[in-house]
Order: C-alpha cells, then structure tokens, then sequence
C-alpha cells in the first residue's frame, strides 16, 4: 500500500475500506503469509484469559476462535474498517455467540474508556495514518493492567517490489513503513509499557512473479495510489514483472516482510 501526502484521510480510508471489501471472498485462500503471522503472535498472548477482548483489524475472523479458546472471553469484539470482511466473518464462524462484529476505524474507536483487558491486531495497523493517536486510543480503551497485542509490517518489507520498480522508474511504488526505533517512540510516547518484542523476517517464495502480486492484491493489500495518479499502463506492468523475474532463485520468487511482533502493557498507575 501507498500512502502519499496527497491523499486525504477521508478518500484513504473509503478506499482502504473498498480494497479489503473487494478481497474478502478471496483472502482466506492467499493469506498464507497473514496465517504465519497469526500463528506466531497467537502464541505471544501473555495471558490465559480475559474477560473483555478486542480484536482489532479482525477481517475475516482468522483470530477469533483461537482467542476463543484460548482466553474465554465473555465479550470480545470483532473490528474492522471493511463491512464485507465482518460479513464473511460472522458467517463463517456462527457458533461464537460472544463475538460482537464492529464496523468501526481503528484510530476512533467506538469504545468506552478502560474496557477492554486485552487488544489483538495483527497484520492491521500498518494502514493506519497516524500511528501515535492508534496507540493513544488503544491506551484509552485498554483497563489497567490489560495488555496489547499485535503484529505490524515493518521497514524492509517487500524489497523485491521496490528492487523490481527501480529497474523503470524514480516513483515509490511501496509504502515505506515504520521503523521497528519509529515505533517504539509511539509506544513509550502513548504511555503503554514494552513487555515483549521480536523483529523478524519472513520470505515467501511464489511460483511466478504474477503470484506473489496475487499475494497482496487477494488479500486487499494491493496499492492505493494518489489522488490524479494515472494507471500503470500494460507495457510498464509487463516490464515491471520481467524486472521482477530476474530475483529468481531456486526455491521461486522471492517476496520478504519484516515483522514487528509486540506485546505492551498498560500500566496499572501512573507511577508505574
């Protein structure tokens, strides 16, 4: 995904909205790299239960039935900026009668103060435009003492697109995102504390360059340009997926992200 100056909060935020309504028949069956991720962050839970959980960026409810089991929650809510997502996700998993499905932003969240004891988001707040106001809020609604729990992309992600473009041109085809230093200012700065963190690199390996484009646009993480941008045009996508060609190696084509996996805390008391 891009984002540019340019684009207005309002018009990225209707399509980011679009992109992952599009994708949500699709995602499940090209989120291998989203399932990874899940899986690893699912077993950083620094709790065994919790009676309010917030699962932020929920999709199509990849997380719900292993938070589920694995912190029996009496509440937890389901949120998601894609009305589409929310639907494939309340029908796919019926039996979760706890679940709460929130068509809502992420960075103006439709919750009260101190109530919620644990926040899960993984793979989701990279889309947000102003990552301190996130953590600010996830602090607001986070009780004393509950925990936050999420994955981000990180810079580094995806350099064999931006390897790939700057064969053809000078643009920026990739959103550069935070730093693992950048975010952890955010963090200090919301006043949640660090309990765990782990930077990691995951490749995927794709049979064809195609495929691994497939990866992101089936997922809805395709980019979004800028107002007034112009198409890429079918000569250049062609050029684009030769130069992209050219990092085969042995296992495929290569596409890597560089994965933040934090777990934070809200302290009981200010002292703290």
């Amino acid at each position: 995904m891009l984002i540019t100056p340019e684009i207005s909060t309002l018009s990225y935020k209707k399509q980011l909205a679009k992109r992952f309504d599009r994708a949500s028949l699709s995602y499940d069956a090209y989120a291998d790299f989203q399932k990874i991720v899940l899986e690893r962050l699912v077993a950083m839970l620094p709790v065994e239960d919790a009676e309010v959980v917030l699962d932020l960026g929920s999709g199509t409810g990849q997380a719900l039935v292993a938070l589920s089991e694995q912190l029996t929650p009496a509440c937890m809510i389901a949120l998601d900026l894609s009305p589409q997502m929310l639907a494939v996700a309340s029908k796919r998993f019926p039996e979760l009668k706890n679940v709460h499905f929130v068509c809502a932003d992420a960075e103006q969240l439709p919750i009260q103060d101190v109530s919620c004891d644990l926040v899960f988001s993984s793979l989701a707040i990279q889309w947000c435009l102003n990552p301190l106001g996130l953590f600010k809020e996830l602090y607001r609604v986070t009780k004393p003492g509950g925990y936050v729990v999420f994955s981000t992309l990180s810079k580094g992600s995806m350099p064999e697109i931006s390897q790939a473009w700057r064969g053809l041109d000078d643009a920026e085809h990739v959103h550069q995102y935070m730093s693992p230093e950048a975010l952890m200012d955010c963090i200090k700065e919301s006043g949640l504390n660090l309990f765990s963190f782990l930077l990691s690199d995951i490749p995927m390996w794709f049979v064809t360059p195609e495929d691994a484009i497939y990866s992101l646009k089936k997922v809805g993480a395709s980019l979004i340009a800028s107002e007034g941008e112009k198409p890429i045009s079918p000569s250049k996508w062609k050029a684009f997926l030769n130069e992209y060609e050219k990092q085969r190696v042995e296992l495929g084509i290569p596409l890597s992200y560089q994965v933040s996996f934090v777990v934070v805390q809200r302290p009981f008391s200010i002292q703290e």
